[in-house]
């Protein structure tokens, strides 16, 4: 009798034990983050880049800048997952400012002082669900229609849901 109860109780923990192997694998929980979008600064001196963390639903992106050959870097942030996702990435003409945009903001960041200031492109609000666990948004697209550098201290830019464009001075990140 004790045998056949130590034998379900292995047959039993190599069950689970291969489950959760196999969920780990389907899911991709075994691939590390990727670097899904990289540029370089004007000078070289910097990168800025987007990283996509391993996800059952992605994009679960995050921004980061480093100090190119040295290993060293900064994270500038962490994209709510499911929801938010970089679309492209500029750089002031003297190298001082990386411009992230997402479907959801813009980010300016001085690599100086890592200040970072960030630009609402989507007026909507999230939702959380009755989990707790996850959330969403109305599902409503806004469009980056225009954008434009102006040197190192401002930049324009236009939503679809704008009627004229916004210019930002950038001296604010400073």
């Amino acid at each position: 009798m004790k045998g056949k109860i130590l034998t379900a109780m292995i047959t039993a923990l190599i069950t689970v034990i291969l489950i959760a192997l196999a969920v780990f694998f389907i899911f991709g929980f075994n691939t590390r983050p990727e670097t899904v979008m990289s540029v370089s600064s004007p000078q070289v001196t910097y990168e800025a880049y987007v990283i996509e963390n391993p996800s059952i639903d992605p994009p679960n992106q995050s921004l980061f800048i480093s100090l190119t050959g040295t290993g060293e870097f900064r994270l500038v942030a962490i994209l709510p997952e499911d929801i938010e996702a970089a679309q492209k990435i500029y750089w002031s003409d003297d190298g001082t400012r990386a411009i992230f945009i997402t479907n959801w903001h813009i980010f300016v960041t001085d690599v100086r002082n890592f200040n970072t200031r960030k630009l609402s492109l989507n007026p909507d609000w999230w939702t959380r669900h009755q989990d707790g666990k996850t959330f969403s948004s109305s599902g409503r697209l806004v469009a980056l229609e225009e954008f434009e550098l102006f040197g190192s201290d401002s930049l324009k830019y236009r939503t679809s849901l704008m009627a004229q464009p916004e210019t930002v001075s950038l001296a604010e990140t400073r």
